[in-house]
């Protein structure tokens, strides 16, 4: 009998993992983004980007963003910003976003980084927002592929036997762990379910 069924699955995204898709998305981007018609030099370029987990209130990572300062007003060869994030995950297009940010900047001059925080926050607040969101459809993609192919050939449970196909799969839940991004999957599919242990799936007996 074919029955619709749901399973959890935890998933890990290592953190390098993470900055290996950010670096790809951010390195070398302008702030603010050149535009057609517009001969204006950009402030800043940035050259690197971490991410590592983090408890603090809302925010559940911190990011660090690299920059190289170009405009004289703000003249320092390279500038490190550290941005607290909350990370939330947007299941019509699998990616995992900004959901809220604030950025703080860690040179030796108060002066300096409260230019460079107004500078960041309302110049490239979007800019930086738009670009860190990570699509985890390759990573979703292949652990519904290793599950279905256990499914195929029979995923033995205790006292069942499952076999069938997971046909969608959604996040239900985000969080930053020390070793990574977890996220808790449900995999949604029609499977056939075969009782091969009737004793194991009833109640312990007390006495």
């Amino acid at each position: 009998m074919d029955k619709p069924v749901q399973l959890n699955i935890p998933l890990t995204v290592s953190y390098s993992a993470l900055e290996g898709v950010l670096r790809k998305q951010l390195v070398g981007m302008y702030i603010p983004r050149p535009e057609d018609g517009i001969t204006d030099n950009p402030y800043a370029q940035v050259l690197d980007v971490g991410i590592t987990g983090s408890r603090a209130g809302a925010y559940n990572v911190r990011l660090r963003v690299r920059l190289s300062i170009l405009r004289t007003v703000l003249k320092r060869d390279k500038v490190e910003l550290y941005a607290s994030a909350s990370l939330a995950y947007d299941n019509a297009t699998q990616q995992v976003y900004v959901q809220q940010f604030s950025m703080e900047s860690a040179t030796s001059s108060g002066f300096y980084n409260t230019a460079l925080e107004v500078l960041v926050n309302k110049v490239a607040y979007n800019q930086i927002i738009e670009k860190a969101r990570i699509d985890l459809k390759p990573i979703i993609a292949k652990e519904l592929e290793k599950v279905n192919s256990q499914l195929a050939e029979g995923m033995e449970l205790k006292g069942l036997k499952l076999k069938g196909a997971v046909e969608a799969v959604t996040v239900q839940n985000i969080d930053a762990k020390p070793e990574g991004l977890s996220l808790r999957l449900l995999a949604q599919g029609t499977l056939e379910v075969a009782v091969y242990d009737l004793a194991s799936l009833l109640p312990t007996k007390t006495e």
